[in-house]
C-alpha cells in the first residue's frame, strides 16, 4: 500500500532550537553552545519527509501571521514543494516552539501561540487517501473528528498522544513517555485504534494490535538529536500505510533512527539500507 495524496494536519511553527549541556533549572542563567531556527511543527516536519519521498503532500493546521516568522514558514514550504494553499494567513502572531536539546540528544519543548490561532477545517477531505494528525491539534478540532469517522476509505494516523482518543485511528505513533502500556492496550482492546507503535530513543519499539505485540529493535545508533525522529517514523506510516505491515514498520523505525542518530537525510535508499538492520521479534 502506498498513498497518492496525503494531508498532514497540525502544528505549524518555527522551531527555535538551543543546544545546551543540561536543561536549566528554575532561575538558572545558562549559555547555549549553538542555536538555530528552522521550520517546524509536526505537520511541517512530516510533510518535509513525505515530499522527500516524492509524494503529493499538503499541510493544514493553525493559522500563521504575516510577520517575519510567518513569511519564513511560507518560503520554506514553497521551497520544499509542499502544498500550503489552504493555510490561514492573517495578522495574528505566528506560534513558536522553543526546543532545548541536551548533551544526550533529548529535548525539552516550550510551545506558544496556538490558543490564539484559527484552525483549518477538513473541507475536501474526500480528495485525500491519507490523513495524519498531530497531538497538539486535537483540542482545537475535536468536533470535526466525528465527521471523519464516516470516511471509510481514509487512512487516519496520529503522531503523539496528549488528549483523550475517542475517535477512530488506524495507526498511532507515540513515545513511551506519553502513554502507559496499559493505556495503549486499553485503546487497542476497545478497537478505537488498530495499531499503536510505542517508540523510545534508547529502547526497542513495540507494535501493539489485537493480533499481539511485536518488538522492533532499531540499529544501535547513538542519539545525536532526537528532534523530528518520531515525526519521521509517523510520516513514513502516513505515506505508505500498513498493507505490508512488518516491512513498513521496519522502514518507519529505520527512518526515525536515521534522523536521531545520523546527519543523513532519510531518503528511500537510505531507509531501505538501514531497515535491513532492524530486528523484529514477536513477544
Amino acid at each position: 500500500m502506498s498513498f497518492e495524496k496525503i494531508l498532514c494536519f497540525g502544528s505549524l511553527n518555527p522551531d527555535l532550537i538551543y543546544f545546551v549541556d543540561n536543561i536549566p533549572k528554575k532561575g538558572d542563567d545558562i549559555r547555549s553552545s549553538n542555536s538555530l531556527i528552522r521550520a517546524g511543527g509536526t505537520a511541517i516536519n512530516c510533510a518535509e519527509k513525505i515530499a522527500l519521498w516524492d509524494k503529493s503532500v499538503h499541510v493544514r493546521g493553525n493559522s500563521i501571521g504575516t510577520d517575519p516568522l510567518g513569511e519564513f514558514l511560507v518560503n520554506h514550504l514553497r521551497a520544499k514543494d509542499i502544498n500550503h494553499s489552504d493555510l490561514v494567513i492573517d495578522k495574528g502572531i505566528t506560534p513558536t516552539c522553543s526546543i532545548f536539546v541536551d548533551e544526550t540528544g533529548e529535548r525539552t519543548i516550550v510551545s506558544s501561540g496556538y490558543q490564539k490561532s484559527i484552525w483549518n477545517n477538513f473541507e475536501d477531505i474526500d480528495s485525500y487517501d491519507s490523513l495524519m494528525l498531530d497531538r497538539y491539534s486535537i483540542e482545537f478540532i475535536r468536533s470535526d473528528l466525528v465527521e471523519l469517522q464516516k470516511r471509510k476509505n481514509l487512512f487516519i494516523s496520529q503522531a503523539g498522544y496528549e488528549h483523550k482518543i475517542d475517535y477512530r485511528l488506524d495507526f498511532l505513533t507515540v513515545s513511551k513517555d506519553e502513554i502507559t502500556v496499559n493505556e495503549a492496550n486499553d485503546l487497542i482492546d476497545s478497537k478505537t485504534i488498530r495499531y499503536i507503535l510505542l517508540t523510545s530513543s534508547n529502547l526497542p519499539a513495540r507494535l501493539l494490535s489485537l493480533e499481539g505485540t511485536i518488538e522492533i529493535v532499531p540499529p544501535d545508533f547513538k542519539t545525536i538529536n532526537a528532534n523530528g525522529a518520531g515525526d519521521t517514523t509517523a510520516a513514513y506510516i502516513a505515506a505508505f500505510g500498513v498493507g505490508d505491515l512488518i516491512n513498513n514498520i521496519k522502514k518507519a523505525c529505520a527512518a526515525g533512527a536515521i534522523v536521531a542518530g545520523t546527519n543523513d537525510e532519510p531518503t528511500i535508499e537510505k531507509i531501505e539500507e538501514i531497515a535491513k538492520l532492524v530486528e523484529v521479534n514477536p513477544r
